[in-house]
C-alpha cells in the first residue's frame, strides 16, 4: 500500500510538469515577439524614409543638372542673378509650378522643389583684368588681384552659376561654369534694341506699312560689326576703326505691291512675308578676333497671300483619266498650305473641295466628271498679324474626256544605285513634249507617287529619306498635257 501511495504521488508530479506554459510565460513571450515586430516595422519605416529621401535627392540633383544644361543654351547675357531665373522659367518643363507662392517652384516625382539661381561674372587674370564696372563680378567684394601689365577689354570670361533646389528641410546645390561663347577675347554684345520692339515671344513682329527694321546693337569696344538678315540678300559690315560701342543700322524691307495689283510678271523687289527670318550680329576687334554671335527672330506679315502662278494640269489616261494638277509654290514664307476646288457642275449645289490644305504644290482629282472642268487653287497663310487667310484664286480649265491626249514614250534603262540614299537613274523618253519624270516607291498606284524631277532634262533622283531600307522604285514620263507614260520598274 505504501508503495502504491508513493507511486501515485510520482505520477501526479509528472503530470504537473507537463501541463504547459504559465500565463506569465505566455505574456513574456508575447512581449518579446511584440518588441521584435515593432523593431522590424521601425526598420521598414526607416528604410522607406531613407529610400524616399534618396529618390528626392536624386531628383533634385537631376533637376539642377538639367537647369545647368539649359543655361548653356539660352542667351549668355541673361545669365546673371537678376535675369537668369526668368530666362530659365521660359523654357518648357521649367515653368513656375505654383505662381501663388513666392519664388520659383518645380515639381518632380511628386516633390515640389524651390529653386534659386545666383550668377556672377568671372574674370580670368591670365589675359588681363577688366578695369571697368565690376559690380556684377564674382570678386566684387574682394580687393582684387594686382593689376597685370595688360588690361583686359573684355573681362567676362565665364559666368559662375549656382543652382539650389530645396525641399522640406533639405537642399541640393550645384555650381557650374558657363564659358563665354565669344571665348572671353572678342568684343561682347551687351544689348540689342529694335523698332518694332521685341514681343513677349522674343520675336520682332513686322506688320502693316512698316518698310524697315531699325536695329541698335550695343557692344563692348569693337572695330566692326557684321550683320545678316537671313534672306541671303541683305547684310553688311559696319566699321569704326577708333572703336565703338553702339552700332545702329536698318534692314530695308522695301514696299510690297497690293495683292490685288500683283501679276505673275511682277518683280518681287521687296522682302516677302515669312514667320522666322533669323538676323545675326557679330562684333570684331581691331585684330579681327570675333566676339559674340547673337541671333534675333523677325516675323514679317504685311499682306495677305499673293495669287499663285503656273497653274497647269490635264487628264492622265495612265491612271483612269484622273486629273493631275500642279502650280508654282508661293514665294512667301508664311504660306503653309494650298487648297484646290472644282467648280460646281450642273448637278452639284456647291464647288467641290478636291485637295484640302496640301503642302506640296500638286493635287490629283481621282474622280473627275467627263465634261470640261474649271478648277481654282488658293494659298493659305497662318501668321501672327493677319491670322489664317486665303489668297485669291488662280483658275484653270481642263478639257472634256475625248480630247486627244496621247501618252509619251516611257523612259528606259531605269536602275538604282544602292546606298544609304539610293539614286534612281534612267535614259530619257524619246518623246519631245516631256516636261518632267515621276518617281514611284513600292508600287505603281497614285498612292505610291514619291517624287518628281523639276524638268525634263533631269534623269536621276536621290531618295534622301530611305533610311537604309531597301525599296523598289518605278519611273514614268509626263508630257505637257499631263498624260503619263507606262510606269517602268527599276532593275
Amino acid at each position: 500500500m505504501d508503495e502504491l501511495r508513493c507511486g501515485g504521488r510520482g505520477s501526479a508530479s509528472t503530470r504537473d510538469a507537463e501541463a504547459g506554459f504559465t500565463i506569465i510565460e505566455v505574456l513574456v513571450a508575447a512581449f518579446v515577439l511584440l518588441v521584435g515586430v515593432l523593431g522590424t516595422l521601425a526598420l521598414i519605416d526607416a528604410s522607406i524614409s531613407v529610400g524616399q529621401t534618396s529618390r528626392s535627392r536624386e531628383a533634385a540633383t537631376n533637376l539642377t543638372r538639367e537647369i545647368v544644361e539649359t543655361a548653356r543654351e539660352i542667351d549668355y547675357d541673361l545669365l546673371l542673378t537678376n535675369t537668369a531665373p526668368a530666362a530659365l522659367q521660359s523654357i518648357d518643363g521649367l515653368a513656375d509650378a505654383d505662381t501663388s507662392t513666392a519664388g520659383w517652384q518645380v515639381r518632380r516625382r511628386g516633390v515640389t522643389y524651390t529653386l534659386t539661381v545666383e550668377s556672377c561674372m568671372f574674370d580670368d587674370p591670365k589675359d588681363g583684368i577688366f578695369a571697368g564696372d565690376r559690380t556684377q563680378y564674382c570678386d566684387r567684394d574682394a580687393t582684387g588681384d594686382p593689376a597685370p601689365a595688360a588690361v583686359d577689354a573684355n573681362g567676362d570670361d565665364y559666368r559662375k552659376l549656382t543652382i539650389a533646389a530645396a525641399w522640406d528641410s533639405r537642399r541640393v546645390r550645384l555650381i557650374a561654369n558657363i564659358v563665354n561663347p565669344a571665348g572671353g577675347f572678342g568684343p561682347r554684345i551687351t544689348a540689342v534694341g529694335s523698332s518694332p520692339v521685341v514681343n513677349t515671344n522674343r520675336v520682332i513682329p513686322v506688320s502693316g506699312t512698316t518698310t524697315s527694321v531699325q536695329m541698335t546693337v550695343t557692344t563692348t569696344a569693337a572695330n566692326s560689326l557684321n550683320w545678316d538678315a537671313g534672306d541671303s540678300e541683305h547684310g553688311g559690315q559696319l566699321q569704326d576703326p577708333s572703336g565703338a560701342t553702339s552700332w545702329p543700322f536698318a534692314w530695308s524691307l522695301g514696299t510690297p505691291v497690293a495683292p490685288a495689283d500683283y501679276t505673275c510678271a511682277t518683280p518681287v523687289d521687296w522682302v516677302p512675308d515669312a514667320p522666322a527670318y533669323q538676323m545675326t550680329f557679330q562684333p570684331f576687334d581691331a585684330s579681327g578676333t570675333p566676339g559674340d554671335l547673337r541671333t534675333q527672330t523677325i516675323a514679317i506679315d504685311r499682306s495677305t497671300p499673293y495669287k499663285l502662278c503656273d497653274f497647269a494640269g490635264g487628264r492622265n489616261p495612265q491612271h483612269g483619266s484622273v486629273v493631275d494638277l500642279q502650280w508654282g509654290a508661293s514665294f512667301e514664307g508664311d504660306v503653309g498650305s494650298y487648297s484646290v476646288w472644282r467648280k460646281k457642275q450642273a448637278e452639284e449645289a456647291t464647288d467641290k473641295l478636291v485637295c484640302n490644305g496640301v503642302r506640296a504644290a500638286e493635287c490629283t482629282d481621282v474622280n473627275p466628271p467627263a465634261g470640261a472642268i474649271d478648277y481654282y487653287v488658293r494659298p493659305k497663310q497662318d501668321n501672327f498679324a493677319l491670322g489664317q487667310v486665303f489668297g485669291p484664286q488662280t483658275n484653270l480649265t481642263i478639257p472634256a474626256v475625248g480630247t486627244p491626249n496621247t501618252a509619251p514614250a516611257a523612259p528606259t534603262a531605269v536602275s538604282v544605285a544602292a546606298g544609304a540614299q539610293p539614286e534612281i537613274s534612267w535614259t530619257a523618253s524619246s518623246s519631245s513634249d516631256v516636261i518632267f519624270y515621276r518617281i514611284y516607291r513600292e508600287g505603281q498606284l497614285i498612292a505610291h507617287r514619291y517624287g518628281k524631277t523639276s524638268d525634263a532634262a533631269t534623269h536621276s533622283f536621290i531618295d534622301k529619306d530611305a533610311g537604309g531600307t531597301t525599296y523598289t522604285y518605278f519611273v514614268s514620263a509626263v508630257d505637257n498635257d499631263f498624260a503619263e507614260s507606262a510606269v517602268v520598274p527599276a532593275s
